[in-house]
């Protein structure tokens, strides 16, 4: 199919195309990933932290599934047909051939490392799912790379770590890793490679981001444990609490 229109070259204008035009047609679309801590924080466009975003990440309803392939298809992205058939309800691929750019959306749920349902905290925040949620798919990472790291970063430097409706709400997360304790457990190590990392920054950023982390720690281990918590943590790293996602082939079709 030939675009009806012209796609974006600049994967963040290319997402908020999409974005828009979903929203014209009574679909919500939010954004996570690496583009969305570039829409969300302002440290990002800091050089320190700045990192390629070539790949656009997005997060919809799984009741929109065909409503998104056809806003998708109408405007000229290339279905994964037979990982789309396969996946249809969870998760759907597309592809801009002419910038060589992936589209991933997931449905309802975000699911790698662990699992998680977004389908509520789609409908708050604007282009982007809430700053919280953002941070999560990143403290889920049980491999983390660079990129990771620098998303984290830039949440921490931008947002403080809070029990209200503003900013990183550590509650929130505290309440989610009081009934999991893999999700405890992962979140846990991850903060900690945080708080290894945040010296390479400068003296200020440094303190404020280790009191941030450190604050969003006291958080998580002050919150009451569920009876499951509690059996699981008995059973500790002996058995994987993780999964790790297996490839889904090439970055964009040939």
């Amino acid at each position: 199919m030939e675009s009806l229109v012209l796609l974006p070259t600049d994967a963040l204008e290319a997402a908020t195309q999409i974005i828009d035009e979903a929203e014209s047609k009574g679909v919500r679309l939010r954004l996570l990933g690496g583009l969305a801590f570039k829409k969300l924080c302002a440290s990002s466009r800091d050089p320190r932290y700045f990192r390629e975003n070539k790949d656009i990440d997005l997060m919809g309803k799984r009741e929109d599934s065909r409503a998104i392939m056809k806003i998708l298809e109408g405007l000229g992205y290339k279905p994964r047909e037979l990982f789309n058939k396969l996946n249809m309800g969870q998760r759907l691929i597309y592809y801009d051939m002419t910038n060589k750019r992936r589209v991933d959306l997931f449905l309802d749920e975000f699911v790698m490392c662990h699992k998680f349902n977004f389908k509520e905290n789609i409908l708050a925040g604007t282009y982007t799912l809430p700053v919280t949620q953002l941070l999560m798919t990143k403290l889920q990472v049980v491999e983390k790379t660079d990129k990771e790291y620098k998303d984290m970063v830039v949440a921490f430097r931008d947002f403080d770590v809070t029990s209200g409706p503003d900013g990183i709400r550590g509650d929130e997360i505290a309440e989610l890793c009081s009934k999991d304790w893999g999700v405890y457990t992962t979140f846990w190590k991850t903060l900690e490679a945080v708080m290894a990392r945040a010296p390479e920054l400068a003296g200020e950023e440094s303190d404020m981001v280790r009191s941030r982390v450190r604050k969003l720690m006291s958080m998580m281990e002050a919150a009451p444990k569920s009876f499951g918590w509690k059996m699981r943590a008995r059973v500790g790293e002996r058995t994987k609490w993780y999964d790790l996602p297996d490839s889904d082939g090439d970055a964009v079709l040939k």
